[in-house]
């Protein structure tokens, strides 16, 4: 066993012979002040290493330092199957089987790290006058997006090289799901978009005879009586119709028709 200085600051998490679950008698070394990702196939020892190792073994020292008084109100973790981790910190853990994410759902929006992100961005960064002159990170910029909503000076900033006054970007223009978001994909990184050739699959076909295959489907036999009253020939092939019928099938038109079915 080897003796350490009394000022030695310690590298690494040290765990030896762990055995949670498959791991057998495993030795390793994980970095401290890091941002450390254990990977592997299914099966090799991931959340036995993370949760019923490590997180088990430093919640269970931490709740061993507090009161017996407070120990009786907080669910105990039992001690992991490990012969011995030194350097352990007090641990916490995100549940292990969060929620089914949305479409919207990334690994930064579900930890919120990524507000932590926006707003270093937003009171940290290097801002960019609209005449190209670069503005370096100062407490002014902070406190100009610090300001209330109601205060028209809000995010306002004044070049010192060309006295332009301008504003500059908040925490909300650095999300993808909001104002910074792309106005094609909405933040989401993909574009929906209809394909005509799904949408008439035989063009050689009239609308009457089912060239529409949507319109084909129960409350839709009606679309065919609307583009009739815009102008659109239901019995001629639909790779015949004009331009101007093609667009009002495929597009519509923002009026209002009124049928009557008798």
């Amino acid at each position: 066993m080897s003796i350490r200085h009394k000022n030695y600051i310690p590298d690494n998490i040290e765990v030896r012979g762990a055995k949670a679950n498959n791991l057998k008698d495993l030795d390793v070394d994980i970095p401290l002040n890091s941002f450390v990702a254990i990977t592997g196939v299914s099966g090799s020892g991931k959340s036995s290493l993370a949760m019923d190792t490590i997180y088990s073994e430093g919640a269970r020292k931490y709740l061993n330092a507090l009161s017996t008084y407070t120990r009786r109100r907080i669910s105990q973790v039992g001690r992991s199957d490990v012969r011995d981790i030194r350097n352990l910190p007090s641990t916490i853990a995100l549940r292990q089987r969060p929620s089914v994410p949305g479409v919207r759902s990334t690994v930064g929006t579900m930890t919120e790290s990524l507000n932590i992100l926006r707003l270093m961005f937003s009171r940290l960064s290097s801002v960019v006058c609209p005449n190209g002159h670069r503005l370096d990170p100062s407490l002014k910029i902070s406190e100009a997006m610090d300001l209330p909503a109601s205060d028209e000076r809000m995010g306002q900033l004044t070049c010192p090289v060309c006295g332009v006054k301008f504003y500059a970007f908040s925490a909300e223009d650095f999300a993808f799901n909001s104002d910074g978001a792309c106005p094609k994909c909405e933040g989401t990184g993909v574009l929906k978009t209809l394909q005509r050739s799904k949408i008439i699959p035989d063009e050689n076909l009239s609308i009457q005879d089912g060239a529409i295959r949507s319109w084909r489907l129960p409350g839709r036999s009606m679309q065919q009586q609307i583009v009739q009253e815009l102008g659109v020939r239901l019995d001629v092939p639909f790779k015949d119709l004009s331009d101007k019928e093609k667009d009002i099938v495929l597009h519509g038109k923002g009026v209002l028709v009124v049928v009557w079915l008798f």
